[in-house]
């Protein structure tokens, strides 16, 4: 529903590019060794005033700090073709780095990170101690089974059932029923909550279908996704997805339902079958979407959200892998280290999945990997999930699981 990552990746945006410095005895490598071998009080001198504007230095020296202890003692920083790697003794990690004409740092990435001796086994027992429901589905060229672990128990997943409405709409336009350059309005009725940017638009601003599916996967649009619910229907949908999921909900209607001061028959709702449900969904439209108050904490994902397999998430995006809106958000990986970097993923409050389409070369396997967490008590570790979760990319990447 509302998506938003929480990465052990830094990303500035870069300054304007005449700004930016490369020198010919390579300051950036020198840079980047004192980033790491400095004392926490004089990390600050590193940084462009700019950049400090835009993250504390505090949150850098915790940045700094993580790869110090998760990695070990720092060795050196290697120069590569299009970025450096900064070698410690249990690990490394690949960075970007940008220097302004006085050599200080105006943009800094950190892109994934690799422990020597990490194996698979580790990392699914460092899972089960998450507090919570955890759920991991890897699988190779849609065949093998590479791990499971409660791959077919169906979890709450946020914003994944995206992947849904996307296979529908491809569906459509592929039979000839609707096509990439029909118009859709923006309709108040249909507008959510953030994330997305659609909600903010005029109402009856034209849009296209295309440009609707690409919001709704590569920022997580919520307004868009209930614009192309609508337009496709809801029973339209459902066609894709097992009972558990009917009626199929439009992310407004949820934010609704689980606010029960302004949704006055939640329990009626929850308790309903599918028949009372979809006549209570009609008395939706006329709550107030600005009266919705979003919740802090984990709240009804157990009965009112959207539920699949981590199984089924892999399966579902393998079946999507040609289509372009995967592409433009890469999730937790580097877009440029991958062939294909294919990527949905959701968050609420207790809920958290990262489903990922990874090809290395053109010739090479294609994993896809979901991993989904769900707690009914307390809000998720988003940190620790993601930092688990690219270190399952990582022996992908390796092919070394």
């Amino acid at each position: 529903m509302k998506e938003k990552l929480v990465f052990i990746v830094l990303v500035i945006s870069m300054f304007s590019s005449n700004s930016i410095v490369f020198a010919e005895n390579d300051i950036e490598s020198q840079v980047l060794h004192n980033l790491f071998t400095y004392d926490n009080s004089d990390i600050k001198s590193l940084f462009s005033p700019e950049f400090l504007e835009q993250v504390p230095i505090n949150t850098m020296i915790e940045y700094v700090d993580f790869y110090k202890n998760n990695l070990g003692n720092f060795k050196k920083v290697n120069k590569e073709k299009d970025n450096y790697t900064a070698l410690f003794e249990k690990g490394f990690v690949k960075i970007k780095v940008a220097l302004n004409s006085d050599s200080k740092i105006i943009g800094l990435y950190f892109t994934d990170y690799s422990l020597n001796d990490d194996n698979f086994e580790n990392i699914i027992s460092e899972f089960k101690k998450l507090e919570g429901s955890v759920s991991i589905s890897i699988i190779k060229n849609n065949k093998e089974v590479v791990f499971g672990y409660n791959e077919n128990t169906p979890m709450a997943v946020g914003s994944a059932f995206k992947l849904y409405v996307l296979n529908a709409v491809y569906d459509n336009v592929e039979s000839g029923k609707i096509s990439w350059d029909d118009i859709v309005l923006i309709n108040n009725n249909n507008k959510s909550f953030p994330s997305g940017i659609l909600q903010d638009w005029k109402d009856g601003t034209p849009v296209t279908l295309k440009t609707l599916t690409n919001l709704m996967i590569s920022i997580s649009d919520n307004t868009a996704t209930d614009h192309l619910i609508d337009f496709l229907g809801r029973k339209n949908i459902e066609k894709y997805v097992s009972k558990i999921n009917k009626p199929f909900l439009k992310t407004n209607e949820a934010f609704k339902i689980k606010d029960a001061n302004v949704f006055s028959k939640q329990k009626e709702y929850i308790n309903g079958n599918i028949l009372q449900k979809r006549n209570l969904l009609k008395s939706l439209d006329s709550i107030d979407t600005n009266k919705v108050q979003l919740p802090s904490s984990p709240n009804l994902i157990n009965e009112v959200e959207w539920f699949f397999t981590t199984n089924e998430l892999c399966k579902k995006i393998y079946s999507l892998r040609n289509s372009d809106e995967l592409r433009i958000n890469p999730g937790l990986v580097a877009k440029e280290n991958w062939y294909i970097a294919g990527y949905k993923g959701g968050s609420e409050p207790g809920v958290l999945n990262f489903t990922h389409l990874l090809q290395k070369n053109k010739d090479s396997n294609i994993y896809a990997i979901s991993v989904t967490v769900n707690n009914t008590e307390k809000n998720l570790d988003t940190s620790k999930v993601v930092d688990l979760t690219k270190r399952l990319i990582s022996l992908i990447e390796k092919e070394s699981l």
